[in-house]
């Protein structure tokens, strides 16, 4: 987005030569269609994990973390 963003200033200014804006151009859309199908992968996640087919990220894996269920398949195995 902020290379977009600088392209577009760049062009906006109207010092570059006509060659030279369409080459920014194409370059632009290119960042364009990148930026959207960032938005789409990310839109799509979202509507997955609501939806419930998909897990949310799991954050880190830390071991001492005393908000985590274990997974135990059997009370009976709880070691204490």
């Amino acid at each position: 987005m902020d290379a977009l963003e600088q392209l577009v200033a760049r062009m906006e200014a109207g010092d570059l030569p006509l060659e030279e804006s369409l080459q920014e151009y194409q370059r632009g859309m290119e960042l364009v269609r990148t930026c959207q199908e960032a938005l789409d992968e990310a839109q799509r996640r979202i509507e997955n994990v609501i939806e419930g087919t998909e897990p949310p990220p799991s954050g880190s894996s830390d071991r001492n973390d005393s908000t985590k269920v274990p997974d135990i398949a059997d009370p009976d195995d709880i070691p204490f």
